[in-house]
Formats: C-alpha cells, sequence, structure tokens
C-alpha cells in the first residue's frame, strides 16, 4: 500500500508541477512561497531540515515540503513547525527511496525541494538543493563485514526476511525490499525459489525460476513471466503472492530447512503444499445480518475438492469468502471467460445462449454474454461491493449462490456422481433433483441457468 501512496503522490506531483492552472479554476490567493536557505545542506534520512524563505503559510498542515529526484520521483513531508519565514522538517523514510543505489548500498543524492503553501515554489537551484544520505551515518559502505552501515540499521534492513549479508551474497539489495522493482519482495521470491529447488539447492540466481533479480516475473509493468504457475497448483505467481501479502505475510522459519513439501512462506509458488496441515477457517457470512440465509454447504469440508488428508493452496481460501483459491483464479471458473471454453468441450457440449434452437435438456444453458458480470478475485472478498462474501454472493442475480454453481459445476460438491441430462420443472430451482440427476445448466454467470424462467433471465433472445 505504500508503494501504491508514494506512486500516486508522485505521478500528482509531477502533474502540479508541469501543467498550467485550468482555465477557469479559482486561483490561489497571495504570491508564491520562495526558498531562500536551506540548512544542513547534507542530512540523513531521519534528520531535519530547516527551510527559511517568504510566503509560508504560519499553520503548519497547510504546508508541504516535496522532495524530488533527477528522475522525476518524489516522496512529500509535512513540516513539523512552520511559520510564515520558515518551515522545520523531518526527512521521512520515504525519501529513502528516491537515493542512488550502487554496489548494493544507497548513495548520497542530491535532491531538488518544492514548497508547496497554496501555490508551489520554483524548484531549488544546486545552491539550494541539499544532499540526502540513508539512515545513519550516510558514509556509504564500510560496515562489518562489507556491509553498507548506511543499510545496516539491523541484520534485516529492509525487512524482506533476507538478512543484510545474505542478500549481499546472492546479489539482492539489502537497502531495497524489492530489488528488480517488480512489486514482488525479494524475501518472498528467494523463498519460493528455494521451495521450488526442495529447500536443498542453493537459490538460483536464473531463470525459470521465481527470482529476486528478475523483474519478468513480478506483476509490474511489463512483466511477461507473473502469469505462471511453477509449482503447478493453478495459481499464477502474482495470484501466490497476492495471497501472501493478503493473509498477512506470515512467515515460519522453522519450515525453511530440510526436505519436507511445506513452506516458510504461507503461500509460495515454490510448491503446492505451503501450509499442508493447516484446515482453512469457516467463513464468516455476512447475509444473515440482512436477512438472508447462510449458505448450507459444511465449511471447511467444501473446500476439500480433492478429498485427500493434505490442504492444497489451491484449496484454500485466502480471502474467506467461500470460494477456495483456484475457483477464484485468473485461470478458474470465477471468470466468465472460462465457461465459454467449459460449454465448447464435448462432455459439456451446449451452444452459447441465445442461439436459435440452442435448447439442452429443456435448458438454455451455454456461454452468456448478454451483460458483463464481476470476475471473482482470491484476494477480494466481495469484488462487487455489495458486503456480501463472494462465497454467499449470487454474481448472475437468478438466486443460486456462487458456491452452489461453482462447486456443483466442477467438483460435484454433493457427491452423486455428476451431470446427468434430466430436463426439470422450473420455475422450482432444485439443484439436486437425486442421485446422478443433477442439472446440466449451472453457470454462475449465466441468468437463465439452471433456472431459465429466473428474475434476471432475459425475456428478449437475439436474433
Amino acid at each position: 500500500m505504500r508503494r501504491i501512496t508514494i506512486t500516486s503522490l508522485t505521478l500528482i506531483a509531477a502533474a502540479l508541477l508541469v501543467v498550467p492552472a485550468t482555465a477557469g479554476a479559482k486561483p490561489a490567493k497571495g504570491p508564491a512561497p520562495e526558498i531562500t536557505r536551506v540548512q544542513p545542506m547534507r542530512v540523513a534520512v531521519g534528520g531535519t531540515l530547516t527551510i527559511t524563505g517568504r510566503h509560508f503559510k504560519a499553520q503548519r498542515s497547510k504546508n508541504t515540503l516535496i522532495f524530488r529526484a533527477s528522475s522525476g520521483r518524489t516522496a512529500f513531508a509535512k513540516p513539523v513547525r512552520a511559520s510564515k519565514t520558515k518551515l522545520v522538517v523531518r526527512v521521512p523514510a520515504a525519501v529513502a527511496r528516491l537515493l542512488k543505489v550502487a554496489n548494493s548500498s544507497q548513495r548520497p543524492t542530491r535532491l531538488r525541494l518544492v514548497v508547496l503553501a497554496g501555490k508551489f515554489s520554483k524548484i531549488t537551484p544546486r545552491r539550494l538543493s541539499p544532499v540526502v544520505t540513508g539512515v545513519g551515518d550516510g558514509s556509504g559502505p564500510g560496515g562489518p563485514g562489507g556491509t553498507p552501515t548506511v543499510c545496516n540499521s539491523d541484520s534485516d534492513h529492509d525487512n524482506d526476511l533476507l538478512s543484510n549479508s545474505l542478500e549481499l551474497s546472492i546479489g539482492t539489495d539489502p537497502c531495497l525490499a524489492d530489488t528488480d522493482n517488480d512489486q514482488m519482495s525479494d524475501g518472498w521470491e528467494y523463498y519460493s525459489a528455494k521451495d521450488l529447488n526442495v529447500k536443498a539447492v542453493p537459490y538460483p540466481d536464473a531463470r525459470p525460476f521465481p527470482n529476486a533479480l528478475d523483474p519478468s516475473d513480478g506483476g509490474g509493468a511489463g512483466a511477461t513471466s507473473s502469469a505462471i504457475d511453477f509449482d503447478g497448483d493453478g495459481l499464477t505467481s502474482l495470484e501466490e503472492y497476492r495471497a501472501w501479502r493478503y493473509t498477512g505475510s506470515a512467515f515460519d522459519a522453522a519450515k525453511a530447512d530440510g526436505l519436507d513439501l511445506e513452506s516458510p512462506l504461507g503461500y509460495s509458488d515454490g510448491t503446492k503444499y505451503s501450509r499442508i496441515n493447516q484446515a482453512p477457517d469457516p467463513p464468516a457470512w455476512r447475509g444473515p445480518a440482512y436477512g438472508l440465509p447462510a449458505p448450507a454447504e459444511p465449511f471447511p469440508a467444501t473446500y476439500d475438492h480433492k478429498r485427500d488428508a493434505a490442504w492444497h493452496d489451491d484449496e484454500r481460501d485466502a480471502d474467506a469468502d467461500g470460494l477456495a483459491n483456484w475457483l477464484e483464479a485468473a485461470r478458474g471458473p470465477g471468470q466468465p471467460i472460462w465457461w465459454q471454453g467449459f460449454f465448447a468441450s464435448l462432455a459439456h457440449k451446449a451452444e452459447p445462449w441465445g442461439q436459435k434452437d440452442a435448447t439442452t435438456c429443456g435448458q438454455e444453458f451455454g456461454y452468456y454474454h448478454e451483460r458483463p458480470f464481476a470476475e471473482l478475485d482470491l484476494a477480494d472478498p466481495d469484488v462487487d461491493g455489495d458486503t456480501l462474501l463472494d462465497g454467499e454472493d449470487d454474481q448472475d442475480n437468478d438466486d443460486v449462490s456462487n458456491i452452489r454453481e461453482l462447486y456443483e459445476a466442477v467438483y460435484d460438491l454433493d457427491l452423486d456422481g455428476g451431470y446427468t441430462c434430466v430436463a426439470l420443472s422450473y420455475p422450482s430451482v432444485d439443484m439436486d433433483p437425486g442421485p446422478g440427476t443433477d442439472s446440466w445448466g449451472i453457470n454462475p454467470f449465466n441468468p437463465c441457468a439452471p433456472n431459465p424462467n429466473s428474475r434476471t433471465c432475459s425475456d428478449y433472445k437475439p436474433n
């Protein structure tokens, strides 16, 4: 969340600094602020700057100091004290991200300053632009064991699960939690790679493994490998990272060694069994607060679609909404496009809804494209924002819950033998008319399935 906030503010600041005032907009009153002196001219992150000048705001909260790197990236700070001629500002931790990095250490970096006090000041020239160093004495390399003093405040300076000494040995940066800037932390990529290599094999420094030195396998712009599923559990590398973040970034150091299949990470793309013995908690249904019945399916048993003793990552439920991770994954049936392939297969052959005479077993349950539906997400328990958990919700508003339509269509939830072509009598919706006689017409993204007379099934078919 911090990265998103900083990036957003950077874009806003950049826009404000280069875009003229919109025609007709009411300009701020008074002259623009001016910076005439900055003390000291060399300061560490966490240190204090005193900005002297004119036309600042006496009210502290109405002033903002903007630090600007040569790359255009910015960071923001509010003064701790203010008057119309002086601002006292503590250099925030966010400024550390603006510092140049070389040989795994942050380097002293000259940053330009701008004051926003109703209006923007001019960007400071070089003589008024201080050199900022990292936390510590700012002297660069020279700490014990070759670790940069500036990034050695504790054993894991950047809090990415990797010690400073380990990062130096494998080539990642102890100053940066995400060395390759791919939006996945170094520690998660490192331990996922170790899991994929059954932990005994040293961390690889080349593709195709999850790699903290390879920006293609993360979630950043231009990533080409983030959709790869390295451990074969149906969840992409980026999805498992998001699940790990969403569930609290759990780390169990006791599981970091040995040859078992579990991971020190709560979710890893190096093993299908990150938490093999940890059964998911039952969902805390929200519907009863609104007078809606809670789903009748038993939990956690409903999650266990493989029907074995092990809990697989795809069976677990990161966002605790009642739908197992794979059901909501990019390659799973929680995406409307998945059903197009499902009903095109020989085993479930059905024509798209609305085609002439396109009925099977008296139903119209094929791929539906008359209106859009919210795609499910394994790290968002309420994708449409209606306060109901996605499991108890009903994407196509046909009064059959997502749990029933997703699990029954894919996993034969009630274990009655699967699908048999049976003409059912509607509007009475009976999802389970008897063993071996399930309706074929289950589809969470088709309001005409399983009930062609549902309240949201279109009354008019396309020609």
